[in-house]
């Protein structure tokens, strides 16, 4: 029967770890890892977009100069130039400002996650501490109790032995008396 409760106790504790883990490492860790997947996900998006309005851009004006045939198709080349290059301006502008938003969530999540997970481990540290004191506490009151018995055990022994022995006092007496 003991063998089965430690069995048992050997299982409950394997699951417990096993608890603690996925909810102090694996949990966060796996958050860390989507987060961390949809920001460069996000990341690369905005860049590819960026990449393509810039390339787009760039081989509409290339095609534009090749229509160049006089004075007038030239001046218009470098209004749609220019026009071109401030629109260009405001895309990186405002590409810059959307990765620069993407990072800010990015860092405030993760810092966060941070929060949450070092909260979920001091909780986690505090009940191991509460149930070590407690496990202590048991295992310092099974000692007193099995110190308290076997002072018992070992009165009792002493008292049986001395009524044994003064039973056979009192029998040598009764038998030189006689």
């Amino acid at each position: 029967m003991s063998a089965e409760r430690s069995k048992t106790d050997v299982n409950q504790a394997t699951e417990q770890a096993t608890e603690q883990f996925d909810k102090s490492v694996a949990e966060p860790a796996r958050a860390y890892g989507a987060l961390t997947t949809d920001y460069f996900e996000q990341l690369f998006s905005a860049q590819f977009d960026a990449v393509r309005a810039f390339a787009d851009t760039s081989l509409a004006q290339s095609r534009s100069w090749l229509e160049v045939k006089d004075a007038d198709s030239l001046r218009q080349v470098i209004e749609e130039q220019q026009k071109a290059v401030q629109e260009m301006s405001e895309r990186l502008k405002e590409d810059a400002d959307k990765i620069r938003s993407l990072s800010q969530d990015y860092l405030k999540e993760t810092q966060q996650l941070t929060m949450e997970s070092m909260q979920t481990g001091r909780k986690q540290l505090e009940e191991n501490m509460q149930k070590g004191q407690k496990q202590f506490q048991d295992n310092l009151q099974k000692g007193q109790d099995q110190v308290e018995d076997s002072l018992q055990k070992g009165k009792e022994d002493t008292d049986n032995t001395q009524q044994k022995s003064q039973q056979q006092t009192d029998k040598s007496k009764k038998s030189t008396s006689s």
